[in-house]
C-alpha cells in the first residue's frame, strides 16, 4: 500500500512489463515483431538503468534468466 501511495509502484510496472514483453516476444512473437521489438526494448532497458542504478542488477538478472528459458519472474 505504501507503493501506491507515494506512486512508487509505476517504477515497478515498468521493470514487470519489460520482462513480460521479453517472454511474450521469445514465446510468441514472430521474427519481424521480435526484429522490431528488439529496439524498443533496448531503449526501455536503458531508461530503467537510468532511473533505477540501484535495482538494475537485479533487474537485469531476471531478464537474462527469462532470455534463458525461465518464466514469470516479476517484482
Amino acid at each position: 500500500m505504501d507503493l501506491l501511495k507515494t506512486g512508487a509502484e509505476g517504477k515497478f510496472c515498468k521493470l514487470n512489463a519489460v520482462l513480460t514483453f521479453r517472454e511474450w516476444l521469445d514465446d510468441f512473437a514472430s521474427p519481424e515483431t521480435k526484429q522490431a521489438a528488439e529496439k524498443v526494448i533496448e531503449q526501455e532497458i536503458s531508461e530503467i538503468k537510468k532511473i533505477l542504478p540501484k535495482t538494475f542488477p537485479q533487474f537485469n538478472e531476471y531478464y537474462q534468466r527469462i532470455k534463458n528459458g525461465e518464466r514469470d519472474l516479476y517484482f
